[in-house]
């Protein structure tokens, strides 16, 4: 059986957007794409109309109704399906700043056991194909846990990685078993960035043979959000890749909701302990 790429969707017309982005990553992975409807009773005939959608936008995607509470029903498929990634909408409904989630997609990032894609409702329904790929890296390994499905992903479609590295005020004090640390002065990178560039390059090469990536490090220095922001909006991205140790610190939740709200682009979190490739 080829693997799977769930898609919830839940009727409205906003949530349809994660449609097309589930349908490139899944020519990508060479994967069956899961459109998933929870609203009971469960083994209701798939019907693409009670989804807001056409047969030719579900585009031979396999259509199932589900019974239960959202959140709950999206991570069991997920489960028993063995789904590489969830891609669902940030949010389907009008939601009160500053929350940039809604309710169902807040519970199925703490619970789901692979990537989760979340995609902007305002997307428009256009064919996704990622061309550069954003990479924040901050050193960590829960930072260090999205490289290998950054890179896989980015390897498949051909898409430029661009990793950059951003030092936050906090970056020194970091202390985690295993991290990257980074230079703490970015006025002096004739002898300090050299070094952790080829520190990075050496940790990318231990990841496997990637002979085809497309490569680019760049650094810079100040807020985390601001700057992913206009590191993406600069560089046009196509997806931005965040990690997620599963408990965030007040910082890191800090950066990674700023994004969110801040940006129309597709975004996958990887979270520390998940499936640590797509492929």
């Amino acid at each position: 059986m080829k693997p799977t790429i769930l898609a919830p969707l839940d009727g409205t017309p906003a949530a349809a957007a994660a449609l097309p982005v589930a349908r490139g990553l899944a020519a990508l992975e060479d994967a069956v794409v899961q459109v998933m409807h929870v609203d009971g009773p469960a083994g209701t005939p798939p019907d693409p109309a009670a989804l807001g959608i056409s047969a030719e936008q579900l585009g031979g995607a396999r259509l199932t109704t589900i019974e239960g509470e959202p959140a709950e029903q999206i991570v069991r498929v997920a489960v028993e399906r063995m789904s590489r990634c969830i891609v669902l909408c940030t949010h389907t409904r009008p939601i009160p700043p500053p929350r940039a989630l809604g309710h169902v997609t807040r519970q199925v990032l703490r619970t789901a056991p692979c990537p989760v894609l979340l995609v902007p409702p305002t997307r428009r329904a256009e064919r996704w194909v990622p061309r550069r790929i954003l990479l924040p890296h901050d050193g960590t390994p829960a930072t260090a846990a999205a490289l290998a499905p950054a890179a896989d992903l980015a390897e498949r479609a051909g898409a430029e990685l661009h990793v950059v590295h951003i030092a936050a005020p906090t970056a020194a004090t970091r202390t985690q078993p295993g991290t990257l640390r980074a230079p703490r002065y970015l006025d002096q990178p004739q002898h300090e960035w050299p070094a952790w560039a080829r520190e990075f390059l050496e940790r990318m090469a231990a990841l496997g043979g990637r002979a085809a990536l497309r490569l680019r490090l760049s650094i810079t220095s100040g807020d985390p959000g601001r700057e992913i922001l206009r590191f993406a909006r600069e560089h046009d991205a196509d997806l931005v890749v965040l990690a997620s140790s599963g408990h965030w610190e007040p910082a890191r939740a800090a950066a990674i909701r700023a994004v969110i709200e801040g940006t129309e682009r597709p975004i996958l979190i990887v979270r520390a302990g998940t499936e640590s490739s797509l492929a």
